[in-house]
């Protein structure tokens, strides 16, 4: 789930206020809480302050950003409470119904979350506790969060602002729309929104000092320790893939721009990242593969021959290097995890359920009878980058270190279960009710299986990694 939303990370100083500010009030809708503040109906009132604030941190943004304001940005100062209901009311416009289910079933699935986790509610009780405000697209609206110690809105503003000149400039709401099977590409294009928000927010902050955030040597380090001891209770007990995959864009995003800044005259080369983002995580954790715009290798997701009569998608994703490195988190060292990811090349996570169990909800969304879930199967099929250079077996190292270390996460979930023998297989588990999680590779392609029907799993083997 992406949403435009930043936890406030403090700010003791703030530049001196313009004199000027070409930001528009968004009037009360009809039927809107009575939090919804407009200039008119809070004259003298701290909703009006937060929007004359709003004002003149927009023209100080424009001028840091290097972006001019097109035309006013609408605002409107809100309470916790009326800001977290837009933000459900936006995120059940961008999910159809049941899609936020399959997504988490399908990170269950590859071990990412505990099985029993309310994933949609976990994700809304993270959403309320870390929402500062958010700028919305679709509405070209800056939300101000009412609520704020009045030391946090300058910063939060300025991040917030800066969305809202990236979209004047590049239409940032086709980036943060959910669609299924993007979402590493989704994630990519979201570092660069985040990741320039957060760079832009840092510089109006060192303003004063005459500093830049690019002048500052361990930028993103600094911006995590603060992120860390932030008083967030739900992220910080959140699970590690959770926690990671809604800061990456804040910090590997930031990373990444960071180094943009460096390496050209002002925000250029950030402008350059938003006309076209990076296409995968993968490009925005390694340099050289966004210089380079290394494409990701598109994988099919596809019901396997042996399944098809039985099976029918109901989810299906790309997971990325970033998602590859959630995955062996799990079970191994951070500097071995990043070392089984880094031949990413390309893949795509298949949630499969029985045939019947869909049933249409409308709007693109469904229905999953009762037991749908309890009898689903996940295919996820990696294919992994050649060794620069090398030929033969050894051009398959990458993948043969991935696959070893997708042995080790089977393990770790399952390796309390029964040995079970699949041909092709490296290592399966007998996970009860005629099923196996298993694990196979073949040349660069590698499958990560759980709970396929045994009777199929050596003919699933055979068609995952023949392609």
């Amino acid at each position: 789930m992406a949403l435009l939303v930043l936890g406030a990370l403090g700010c003791r100083q703030r530049p001196p206020p313009p004199t000027a500010a070409p930001i528009a009030d968004v009037a009360v809708d009809a039927g809107a809480p009575a939090s919804v503040a407009s200039r008119d109906a809070t004259a003298g009132a701290p909703g009006a302050r937060l929007m004359d604030l709003a004002g003149e941190t927009a023209v100080t943004m424009a001028r840091i950003r290097g972006l001019s304001l097109q035309h006013e940005v609408r605002r409107g100062v809100m309470d916790r409470d009326a800001i977290v209901s837009r933000l459900r009311t936006k995120t059940a416009r961008e999910y159809p119904p049941g899609e936020i289910v399959l997504e988490g079933e399908l990170y269950k699935r590859l071990g990412l979350l505990p099985e029993a986790m309310d994933y949609e509610r976990t994700m809304f009780d993270l959403l309320e506790e870390q929402v500062a405000g958010f700028y919305d697209p679709d509405e070209q609206t800056l939300y101000i969060a009412g609520w704020l110690p009045s030391a946090a809105q300058p910063v939060t503003m300025a991040h917030e602002i800066t969305h809202a000149l990236q979209d004047q400039h590049f239409h940032i709401g086709r980036y943060t729309h959910h669609v299924r099977g993007n979402g590493d590409a989704q994630t990519a294009a979201m570092a660069v929104i985040e990741g320039d928000a957060t760079a832009s927010m840092l510089d109006f902050m060192l303003a004063p000092m005459g500093r830049r955030a690019r002048d500052m040597p361990g930028v993103t380090s600094m911006v995590e320790s603060q992120l860390q001891g932030a008083d967030q209770a739900r992220l910080r007990e959140a699970p590690r893939a959770l926690r990671e995959s809604l800061l990456f864009p804040y910090l590997a995003g930031l990373g990444m721009c960071v180094r943009a800044l460096r390496a050209g005259e002002g925000y250029s080369r950030v402008d350059a990242l938003l006309a076209t983002p990076p296409q995968s995580t993968e490009q925005v954790l390694h340099e050289a593969k966004l210089a380079a715009r290394e494409a990701p290798v598109v994988v099919p997701s596809r019901v396997p021959p042996a399944l098809a009569g039985e099976y029918e998608v109901a989810y299906h994703d790309v997971m990325g290097e970033l998602g590859s490195r959630l995955f062996f988190y799990s079970a191994m060292p951070d500097a071995r995890a990043h070392s089984a990811a880094q031949g990413w090349g390309g893949d795509h996570a298949v949630l499969l359920v029985p045939r019947g169990s869909m049933t249409s909800a409308g709007d693109a969304g469904v229905n999953l009878a009762g037991d749908a879930l309890a009898r689903d199967v996940m295919l996820w099929t990696v294919v992994l980058d050649p060794v620069e250079g090398a030929r033969g077996a050894a051009a398959d190292r990458e993948a043969v270190d991935f696959a070893e270390g997708a042995v080790s996460v089977l393990m770790w979930r399952h390796g309390a279960r029964p040995a079970a023998t699949v041909a092709g297989a490296m290592a399966a588990r007998d996970v009860g009710g005629g099923r196996v999680s298993l694990v196979a590779r073949s040349g660069r392609r590698v499958l990560v299986a759980d709970r396929v029907p045994r009777a199929s799993a050596a003919a699933v083997v055979r068609s995952a990694l023949a392609e």
